[in-house]
């Protein structure tokens, strides 16, 4: 079902997929390049304007396009999501962060603007080009802007990003940009091969462990789907080796290595003392330190603030328990957002907005392409010690490939025979 405006342009129905994507492309370039001299200036106002013009170009592709909106399930909870968090705000205004508020409302507003008008997929469409040119650009600018800190030997680059979290987090967006049917695969090993390179420099265990999870993701789907492997016995050997693989990784050998002492370090100290955190006691980080050789017990500060978080929620009124305390509440009453996105929407939107947000991306997950549904896995994963929902340029990246992924999904791999004959069936040969 389809409410439609009055104003329909001919030129742009004529080709809808393809001529639709060039204001937001165009939009998206202009905001990147605003952000970069925004962050290399130190002159954060101006990310305002960035993301006001990426906001108008889809407004205004969504105005001289069909000028409608698709009654559509996913889009009904994204305005249930909206919804929800101004009826939190009406409730107690002082909790809310109000230039959060907006951003998260743009944000509602372009999914279902980006949606209703039925795009190819953001990784099919020849506009691909300009995303893809704009994230290595933000990358090689990152090489020549100083931006490093040192971290256990390990020389975390964030370029102009505010942190190196958040430059890991963008270069993330690479992979919504892969073709998968049709990128051969020089081009594929390639896009992730600088992907792998950006996460090393960036020196991110949260984003480099979600990008392993998600790529054993994508390949356990893929040799399920591939009747050459029908076998479960294999995918267990499979398994059984990539144990024993990670437990090879903490050998002296690989110890050497400054990320994966790094990444083990890390994993060590919150097994170790993960009951301590998760108690609520004060640690004592220098200590700790001194006993683990460390000197960033950052995994271990984020357990430890998670409880926090959860005493706030448990402090909560019945409303605010529902419908949370309100978008960028969570700064406001731990003075440091929760570094877990699951656990900041369930502070600012409650178990209402949680599960709302947990339905959506089942949803659209179900949707999409299964070939495309490990990137989903990926930012899920890194959601677990992360606040992505901060970053308003990979937001809006992720609405656009979230938006338009769901326009062509084929066959389950539980239904498709096999993956060659499926590719000829698509090719019609």
């Amino acid at each position: 079902m389809i409410i439609r405006g009055s104003n329909v342009s001919v030129a742009v129905t004529q080709q809808p997929t393809v001529l639709g994507w060039r204001l937001p492309a165009a939009g998206f370039f202009v905001y990147s390049m605003i952000a970069i001299g925004a962050h290399i200036l130190d002159s954060r106002g101006f990310l305002v304007i960035g993301g006001a013009v990426m906001f108008l170009c889809v407004c205004v592709a969504w105005c001289r396009g069909i000028m409608a909106v698709s009654v559509d399930k996913s889009v009904m909870f994204v305005l249930c999501i909206m919804l929800l968090s101004i009826f939190a705000t009406l409730y107690d205004p002082t909790n809310t962060v109000f230039h959060n508020l907006l951003k998260h409302i743009a944000i509602c507003i372009l999914y279902i603007f980006i949606f209703s008008m039925g795009l190819d997929p953001i990784y099919s469409t020849p506009f691909r080009t300009i995303f893809v040119l704009v994230l290595l650009f933000m990358g090689f600018v990152s090489f020549i802007v100083p931006g490093v800190s040192e971290t256990d030997d390990v020389m975390r680059m964030s370029g102009f990003f505010v942190n190196a979290n958040n430059f890991s987090l963008t270069m993330m967006t690479l992979l919504f940009l892969i073709n998968e049917q049709k990128d051969s695969r020089a081009k594929k090993v390639s896009f992730h091969a600088i992907l792998v390179l950006f996460l090393l420099l960036s020196g991110t265990c949260g984003a480099i462990l979600a990008y392993l999870c998600a790529m054993l993701f994508k390949y356990f789907v893929l040799l399920n789907s591939s009747h050459k492997y029908r076998n479960t016995w294999i995918l267990v050997l499979i398994s059984v080796a990539l144990v024993l693989l990670g437990c090879l990784l903490t050998i002296d050998l690989f110890m050497d290595v400054p990320i994966v002492k790094r990444i083990v370090t890390q994993l060590s100290l919150v097994w170790h003392e993960l009951p301590l955190a998760a108690s609520g006691y004060e640690l004592d980080y220098g200590n700790l330190s001194n006993m683990y050789g460390t000197g960033d017990c950052s995994g271990l500060w984020r357990i430890s603030h998670w409880r926090t978080c959860i005493d706030v929620i448990a402090d909560a009124n019945t409303v605010q328990l529902l419908c949370g305390y309100g978008i960028g509440a969570s700064s406001l009453l731990l003075y440091k957002v929760p570094h877990n996105d699951y656990l900041r929407v369930l502070m600012e939107q409650g178990i209402i907005g949680l599960t709302l947000y947990m339905v959506f991306f089942l949803t659209v997950f179900r949707r999409i392409d299964w070939r495309y549904r490990y990137c989903i896995v990926a930012i899920a994963l890194y959601c677990f010690s992360e606040n992505n929902m901060d970053n308003l340029l990979f937001m809006t990246i992720f609405v656009l490939f979230l938006a338009s992924a769901q326009n062509k999904a084929p066959v389950q791999p539980a239904t498709a025979p096999r993956l060659k004959d499926y590719d000829a069936h698509c090719h019609g040969e």
